[in-house]
């Protein structure tokens, strides 16, 4: 049974589920979000098909991105649909959210997990230790060894929210109000090397270069730090808290797959 894995990633967490997935789940292709947005076409799927999506999750809920990607979804000829998203806590999932997204897509949403990957909010924590980090993701590819049997047999399995997990999902729609704003915040320092690492990773094309290593963005942003944490010189920094906080992305996350993200190779 072929599978569609529709992702959006910021550090590299929600495509290493995905890649964790497609690699114990016969034919399964990885479809990137930001590379169908920007072409902005709609996309139908095939008949019967395992629809996931896979992404990491913003103030208790989904990334706009992602939330506008269902303008685009026509899941009425799916045969099972599910979601997977990433989180740096133990506070759930945003079901309600994206099950209402897909029933209007036109299809009901089968199965809802979540799974605890390191933290990379660095405006609020810093990262965890490298060995908390590797037990984290060890413990992730555990639970997608369970996901994927799950998926296999088209179960039926939803899992939502905690309740401290409902409480903070009150924060979602101040938070998304404001999210392309979000680039206000970021400062380039002295210290940038004019590398355009942080414009071409981008995935909504919200960064333009300007002359000595300055840059404009375009208040289109989706706050999810790759431009910051990809920088090979951590010029970036997101508000004061940030300026000294170690930098993060998944260990085997790389500038390739970010570009790849956008439909971009590496070569160009």
């Amino acid at each position: 049974m072929k599978t569609i894995l529709y992702y959006f990633t910021g550090t590299g967490n929600s495509l290493a589920v995905a890649k964790a997935i497609s690699a114990r789940l016969p034919e399964t292709e990885l479809a990137p979000i930001p590379k169908l947005m920007l072409i902005g076409e709609k996309v139908t799927v095939p008949d019967d098909v395992n629809i996931g999506i896979v992404y990491p999750l913003y103030a208790m809920g989904l990334p706009k991105i992602v939330a506008n990607f269902f303008a685009l979804l026509d899941l009425s000829h799916a045969g099972y649909v599910f979601s997977v998203v990433t989180e740096g806590g133990k506070s759930g999932s945003p079901t309600k959210q994206i099950a209402s997204l897909c029933e209007k897509s036109g299809h009901n949403l089968n199965a809802a997990w979540w799974i605890q990957m390191p933290d990379n909010y660095i405006p609020f924590n810093a990262p965890p230790e490298k060995s908390v980090e590797k037990t984290i993701r060890e413990n992730a590819l555990r639970k997608v060894a369970v996901i994927v049997e799950d998926i296999k047999e088209r179960r039926s399995s939803i899992a939502g929210f905690t309740a401290f997990g409902s409480v903070l999902r009150l924060m979602y729609g101040p938070f998304m109000r404001n999210i392309h704003n979000f680039d206000k915040k970021f400062v380039v320092r002295s210290s940038c090397n004019g590398c355009q690492i942080c414009v071409r990773i981008c995935p909504v094309n919200n960064i333009v270069p300007l002359p000595h290593g300055k840059k404009e963005w375009l208040h289109t942003c989706e706050g999810c730090l790759a431009c910051l944490q990809f920088c090979p010189v951590e010029a970036l920094s997101c508000g004061g808290k940030t300026a000294n906080r170690q930098r993060y992305h998944h260990a085997n996350a790389t500038v390739a797959d970010m570009l790849e993200q956008k439909g971009i190779s590496e070569t160009k």
